[in-house]
């Protein structure tokens, strides 16, 4: 089996079955394996996905684990030489999926890749980032990567200038698309399951980078992904993004660095949560009030919710906040 694709699905069918016909219709010439891994759907997926797609090899969870547990779950029972953690909500073109198998084939040091992102309209989406660090995460915090998107100074965090047609080594690629090779997975192990959602690629491009492995960037072969995040107005995903980076930053940083980092994080909530209700102020925006009321929320559920990254993780899964 030269690759495992797996998908997490809960309650998703209506994006979920493009993604499956992308899938079998431009992966041609390798042999593969389909493994979605239910969360907990209502929705009838699981059926629909058996009288559709009889191949796939579903895996059901109880209750939804979240999406690093619910990978994880699939990451086991995968046969292949490669896996990749494919999001639902994408559609596969330019046969993706072969080129990039193609290209971990060719560089062996490769431990993870992936390809270029598009939005809905194929416009690029940008799915490259640098590792936090103090001075990347003050220039986002600030506001300073968007007053100098080009700059190689303020706009390192985001890689506002990263050249999307050249296949390069970065830091980390998003989770939306990303294959990994078994034996970073031997190596490494599984994504840490304290990440519910969001941070987990970065969380484990970290470990794969610290065991000598590369990650890479390939323009080769382009996935078009249906993601809202950029644009969405939710309680649930604006706290989710911030709590597992907080939970990335207590993990991978120490002392006064650790606390500085956190300040940071901190204090970027409090200036977005001002700036948003200004802005909402002076545009009459409903939208833009929202995202200040949910900027504090975060911030609030930050404060005063008792959690903490536990070095000594069993295993278990247990989401630190369900809302």
């Amino acid at each position: 089996m030269v690759l495992s694709i797996i998908t997490v699905n809960t309650n998703e069918w209506h994006v979920l079955q493009t993604c499956l016909r992308s899938v079998f219709e431009q992966t041609k010439g390798i042999e593969f394996e389909f493994i979605v891994v239910d969360n907990a759907s209502t929705d009838g997926s699981k059926e629909k996905i058996a009288r559709e797609y009889p191949q796939v090899k579903i895996i059901t969870n109880s209750e939804n684990l979240g999406f690093a547990a619910a990978n994880n779950r699939g990451i086991e029972q995968a046969c292949g030489k490669y896996v990749l953690l494919l999001n639902p909500d994408t559609e596969v073109l330019d046969n993706a999926i072969v080129k990039t198998v193609q290209f971990m084939e060719s560089h062996p040091q490769a431990g993870i890749s992936a390809c270029k992102l598009l939005f809905p309209d194929r416009s690029l989406q940008r799915s490259v980032r640098s590792f936090p660090t103090v001075w990347n995460v003050f220039c986002e915090s600030t506001f300073l990567y968007r007053l100098f998107p080009k700059s190689i100074l303020f706009g390192k965090y985001y890689l506002s200038y990263f050249n999307y047609d050249a296949i390069m080594q970065v830091d980390w690629v998003c989770g939306a698309y990303i294959m990994m090779s078994r034996k970073v997975i031997d190596t490494v192990g599984l994504l840490d399951e304290q990440f519910y959602m969001y941070t987990e690629e970065v969380d484990y491009c970290h470990r794969a980078k610290n065991a000598g492995y590369e990650i890479w960037f390939i323009p080769d072969g382009e996935v078009i992904h249906f993601w809202g995040g950029v644009n969405a107005i939710n309680r649930r995903v604006m706290l989710w993004t911030n709590a597992s980076m907080m939970l990335y930053l207590q993990k991978h940083f120490y002392g006064v660095e650790k606390y500085l980092l956190m300040g940071l994080k901190y204090f970027g909530l409090v200036l977005r949560t001002i700036m948003y209700a200004l802005v909402g102020c002076l545009l009459l925006s409903q939208k833009m009030f929202l995202k200040s009321y949910y900027t504090l929320y975060s911030l609030y559920k930050l404060v005063v919710t008792s959690w903490k990254y536990k070095h000594n993780y069993t295993g278990k899964v247990v989401p630190w906040e369900r809302v």
